[in-house]
């Protein structure tokens, strides 16, 4: 395949034997900016182990620390409503607090999720999933901070 070049068109050509090399950097910053607006998000909610979180016309979301250690902690976020028409995944992030970090460990318990993976023979995963689902960690974070509130655990149920 060849790009036309003189059509304008945006589509690339394919290679296939070309690995593929992860911006480092790039996930770095994600994960640091995770670990702090987990932290914001964590914060608003008055118990130390987890509550659950309003975010309009998408639900409710019960964060979990499931785990705890010095330097690490493991934090759930599942929904709490399910929806035929939005599928809201559950995500287990690994809070790394002596690196200040945070990233996706798993995504709907399907785990371990790797840097990189082989399209074509990694269950049709994005070459780039690990970074895509952190990225996506980051927005949801960002979307809650912004637009959800914290709910009060006797107001959960109904």
């Amino acid at each position: 395949m060849t790009a036309n070049r003189g059509t304008g068109s945006c589509w690339l050509p394919v290679r296939k034997n070309r690995k593929f090399v992860p911006n480092l950097a790039a996930q770095q910053a994600e994960s640091a900016s995770n670990y702090l607006l987990l932290k914001r998000l964590l914060a608003l909610i008055e118990s130390p182990s987890g509550g659950i979180f309003g975010v309009p016309e998408q639900g409710r979301i019960v964060i979990t620390e499931t785990e705890r250690s010095a330097y690490t902690s493991f934090i759930t976020l599942a929904p709490l409503d399910r929806f035929d028409w939005l599928q809201v995944p559950q995500l287990d992030v690994r809070m790394y607090h002596d690196a200040k970090m945070a990233e996706v460990a798993s995504i709907n318990g399907f785990r371990p999720i790797k840097g990189s993976h082989r399209a074509a023979t990694d269950h049709g995963l994005h070459i780039d999933e690990k970074q895509q689902i952190n990225r996506h960690l980051g927005e949801w974070l960002r979307y809650c901070l912004s637009h959800g509130l914290a709910v009060d655990p006797t107001q959960a149920r109904g």
